[in-house]
């Protein structure tokens, strides 16, 4: 699949974008890839988990920008899955699929180009909390191990791609 341009931010080059599936709770998740330009095969990118704000596949197209400049300005393998919403009387679906999404990106980051020992975690408004969340439960049960978690807080795109360059910056540069 090759990539469209999004508008709203200068459209950086990804090496390629995907829809892919994973296996969530309650069946398939819809979820996109971005790959970043080749770099060392001895040193494979990280992958960023991306939880964004709004719920099911629509979810996808409103952070296209925010992924591709992510991916192309900081050099991460970007996995952008959007959650279904609160089911009434069936708590807590984002937060299973949230879940499920970052268990899948540990057990397939190899599979996908990325470093499996450096996963990070984000989200957009609700997403970030999703991300806070699945990030204490990893470190409580000591799986998978996250390298980042951050929470991106709502505005216009060029500050966010900056806050998030700016938090997971450290992370990579230690490497």
């Amino acid at each position: 699949m090759s990539p469209q341009p999004s508008g709203r931010l200068a459209d950086p080059t990804v090496q390629r974008m995907a829809d892919v599936q994973l296996r969530g709770p309650a069946g398939p998740l819809a979820a996109r890839a971005y790959w970043p330009p080749p770099r060392e095969p001895a040193n494979p990118p990280a992958l960023l988990v991306l939880l964004p704000d709004g719920s099911g596949p629509g979810g996808l197209d409103e952070v296209e920008a925010l992924c591709r400049s992510v991916c192309a300005h900081v050099g991460v393998v970007v996995l952008s899955v959007p959650f279904r919403s609160a089911i009434p009387g069936r708590q807590p679906t984002a937060f299973d699929d949230a879940t499920a999404a970052l268990r899948w990106a540990a057990d397939h980051a190899a599979e996908l180009g990325a470093d499996p020992r450096r996963l990070l975690v984000a989200g957009t408004g609700i997403g970030g909390e999703l991300a806070a969340a699945v990030a204490r439960q990893a470190r409580d049960e000591g799986w998978p191990v996250i390298e980042r978690q951050v929470s991106i807080q709502p505005g216009t795109a060029e500050r966010m791609l900056q806050g998030l360059t700016r938090s997971l910056r450290p992370a990579l540069e230690a490497r």
